[in-house]
């Protein structure tokens, strides 16, 4: 068996339920989990990646691979020494600005909240 294959609603690879109008070709789901993101993402909230999009872009929110700590979802952010850097939408959290990372691809929807970012 190579996969799973939906005769009914779309599903991601992993057999997950996608929206249709939203899926693109190659997307990756991802869920949120914690409160960094909040109040644009919430715990439990699914967002759509295009892992097209890799190159960083002021204002924009990224899933980065971060080596030895894991994946990470934060925005895009040029601070005062004109750098970029990841900021949680969610002020108790302190920007970061890691020494190595990988991007996987920009989050362009998120459900159940809905909403293209």
């Amino acid at each position: 068996m190579r996969g799973l294959a939906s005769a009914g609603q779309p599903v991601d690879p992993e057999g997950v339920p996608v929206l249709a109008d939203v899926w693109r070709r190659g997307s990756l789901l991802y869920r949120v989990e914690g409160d960094s993101m909040a109040p644009t993402l919430h715990d439990g909230d699914r967002v759509y990646v295009d892992p097209s999009e890799t190159e960083l872009r002021e204002g924009r929110i990224y899933i980065c691979e971060i080596p030895g700590d894991g994946h990470t979802i934060k925005r895009v952010r040029r601070l005062d020494d004109g750098q970029l850097w990841l900021v949680s939408d969610n002020p108790a959290y302190r920007p970061w600005r890691p020494s190595e990372m990988r991007v996987i691809g920009r989050v362009y929807y998120h459900d159940p909240a809905g909403g293209r970012l």
